[in-house]
């Protein structure tokens, strides 16, 4: 599957290229139109590279290279330096000879807008093919439309029309039926459209009430639908990169809604052979807004060479700017795809820089058939597993598609959301006020003593009467699903304890889990040393190692088991400051995968390689472990008052290399 991915640099390229002299030559400011209607417009600006998106395109490198684009008008004259470079068929041409010394108008104007270029000029285009023909008579007509089938052109476009033939059956039959060239043209424009798509620039009439008979045809022959766009001609204000109204200058899409597009015809043509009148460098019109959606189509066709023509067109519809209007109706473009539309701004203005990113939920198809949606992470690692699963799918780029089966790349680092810890502040807060202070302070100092201080919730304590054994519960809190169970065995008493301890537990998928929706099972043996050094003073040491199931099966596939461990090393003295308190000072590694690893069969996406799916391995152990670094102090302040001060710092915090997290907290509570 082909796929199509932006530039890194896009943004400042395009940047670029608005600022040098091919592009900013159409930046016109403060320009002004008398309206068909008698308004008189001012103050009007326009930069149709920018605000159709093209220049955008040609900063990530689409030029529509590879794909013709048709175009029936008036006259097309060779030489020029808007063409340089440019492949041209010019398959017939008028046959009434130029004035001597006349402009070359109309035709040459339109072609040069979708695919012209030359050093202080480019069109949206630059580097397809054009296919050019007369529309003097339908016979002409119609060849153009055949040979723009046979050589698989993506867009016909017309930026003509009849002015005076209505959307109704009588102006119908008087444009097609009557002689064989008009049936040959109809038949043309069914043939083609049902490959490519027809593009027609609406009346530049603004008073209009009704499309006219070429850009509203589908109104007629509905199976025409699938290959037609209307083109209207507006100027767009900005607010930042959206669009916040249009300035109609032409006929509104009317009747033809449902297959319209706007775009700003107003171009300034360098060429003072190219001018429409003398001394006239800015022309604007339907005709001129038409060629930027042909223009557009042959884009959006180098980016995603494997869509059809019609599917190009649902994607330019689609990813219309239409934040400036209220929709009227709604039309499904594809299976499950509605989009609003309104009768007097069709689908919206022309955006091909959205067009060119994914329209809705984009989606993975993997090994086994299955589609994976991946809007969302996949992968919702908890912080057992830290960056483990980000640095696996570093190198790795896979093939997506979006609601529209567009083609994207997408790096693999997307599919994982790696679970971030409280911070410690919060943590220890948190683990101060569930507990038992007085309790905490004043039992006898146990390694094992704090079994599930990395799983969170409350924990209940018991301790068989002659002291030999032990058990730990842990209750969840707020409902959730963390709980276990550790049972511990005193093997040698003395100065220096010797504990055993067997645990089993179930994470709630924000330590262990491969899927934070799914609880990890958790089982494991630790071991304690706790020695009296005398004078009240202690060190406890502690160590852990277990296997897990982080929370089964994926939509990847079986993630099999992992082994973690943890470890944790306290030294303390009581009764410091004064009788009862107690002062502690730890390191530790909280628990963390330690090893384990599975290998998924995944999209990868190679630039010069066949569509495929590769074995990609993941690595379910972080490369930097957590380091904590802690110290507190506990005591009574009066009878039922406890206090606990807490600092705590952490090194690769959350498993995450080069992240760290320091905080602390001041615990008072009060028993009655």
């Amino acid at each position: 599957m082909a796929a199509f991915t932006l530039p890194a640099d896009v943004v400042t390229d395009t940047a670029n290229l608005l600022a040098s002299n091919q592009y900013i030559v159409q930046n016109t400011i403060g320009w002004g139109l008398d309206l068909t209607s008698g308004e008189v417009l001012t103050g009007l600006n326009s930069y149709p590279l920018r605000s159709s998106g093209a220049a955008f395109a040609h900063a990530a490198g689409l030029t529509g290279d590879g794909s013709i684009i048709a175009v029936s008008d008036d006259e097309y004259i060779t030489g020029y330096d808007e063409f340089s470079g440019s492949n041209e068929f010019v398959l017939n041409n008028r046959e009434l000879p130029l004035e001597p010394g006349a402009l070359v108008v109309h035709g040459t104007i339109v072609s040069a807008v979708a695919l012209g270029q030359s050093p202080d000029f480019i069109g949206t285009a630059p580097d397809a093919t054009l296919l050019f023909g007369s529309y003097e008579t339908d016979q002409k007509l119609a060849d153009v439309g055949n040979q723009a089938l046979v050589m698989g052109a993506v867009a016909w476009n017309n930026s003509w029309g009849y002015p005076d033939l209505g959307l109704n059956q009588t102006d119908f039959d008087t444009a097609f039926t009557g002689s064989a060239g008009a049936v040959n043209y109809l038949e043309a424009l069914k043939d083609y459209s049902s490959y490519g798509v027809v593009v027609f620039a609406v009346a530049n009439e603004d008073t209009r009430t009704s499309s006219t008979l070429m850009d509203g045809l589908p109104y007629l022959l509905p199976e025409l639908e699938a290959g037609w766009i209307a083109a209207v001609n507006g100027i767009p204000t900005f607010n930042g990169s959206d669009v916040t109204s249009v300035q109609l200058v032409s006929s509104a899409c009317l009747q033809a809604a449902r297959w319209c597009l706007i775009a700003d015809g107003a171009w300034n043509v360098p060429d003072d052979t190219l001018q429409l009148q003398a001394g006239t460098d800015l022309v604007t019109g339907s005709s001129f807004a038409a060629p930027q959606i042909s223009g557009a189509l042959a884009l959006l066709e180098q980016a995603f060479p494997l869509l059809t023509p019609h599917d190009l067109r649902v994607r330019l519809l689609a990813s219309a700017e239409d934040n400036f209007f209220t929709p009227n109706a709604y039309v499904e473009l594809a299976d499950g795809f509605n989009k609003g539309y309104s009768f007097e701004y069709g689908h919206g203005f022309l955006d091909i820089e959205a067009a060119l990113k994914p329209i809705g939920p984009t989606a993975m198809t993997l090994a086994n058939g299955n589609t994976v949606t991946t809007n969302a992470a996949v992968l919702a690692s908890g912080t057992g597993l830290g960056d483990a699963l980000e640095v696996s799918l570093a190198n790795t780029e896979l093939r997506v598609k979006d609601a529209l089966a567009g083609g994207f790349v997408m790096p693999g680092t997307a599919l994982t959301a790696a679970a971030r810890p409280a911070s410690q502040a919060a943590s220890i807060l948190s683990r101060s006020l569930s507990s038992n202070l007085a309790l905490e302070r004043t039992a006898e100092v146990s390694a094992l003593d704090n079994p599930f201080s990395s799983l969170g919730g409350t924990t209940a304590n018991f301790r068989a009467p002659d002291g030999n054994a032990s058990a730990a519960l842990l209750v969840s809190q707020g409902g959730g699903e963390t709980a276990g169970v550790q049972v511990a065995r005193l093997l040698a008493d003395g100065p220096l304890k010797v504990e055993l301890g067997l645990k089993v537990a179930r994470d709630d998928g924000q330590r262990m889990s491969l899927d934070g929706a799914n609880g990890a099972m958790m089982a494991s043996v630790s071991l304690g040393l706790t020695q009296d050094l005398g004078g009240s003073a202690f060190l406890a040491l502690a160590g852990e190692v277990g296997m897990t199931d982080l929370g089964g099966s994926t939509v990847l596939g079986d993630t099999g088991t992992a082994r973690f461990n943890s470890l944790s090393l306290t030294a303390g003295r009581s009764n410091l400051f004064q009788t009862g308190d107690r002062l502690s000072v730890g390191v530790g590694m909280p628990i963390a995968v330690a090893s384990g690893g599975t290998v998924v069969d995944l999209p990868v996406y190679r630039q010069a390689a066949a569509a495929e799916f590769e074995p990609v391995a993941l690595n379910f152990a972080p490369e930097s472990r957590q380091i904590d670094l802690g110290i507190s102090y506990q005591t009574a302040l009066a009878d039922g008052v406890e206090m606990k001060l807490s600092v705590a710092h952490s090194d690769n915090f959350g498993n995450r290399a080069g992240m760290t997290d320091t905080g602390g907290a001041l615990a008072i509570t009060f028993r009655f």
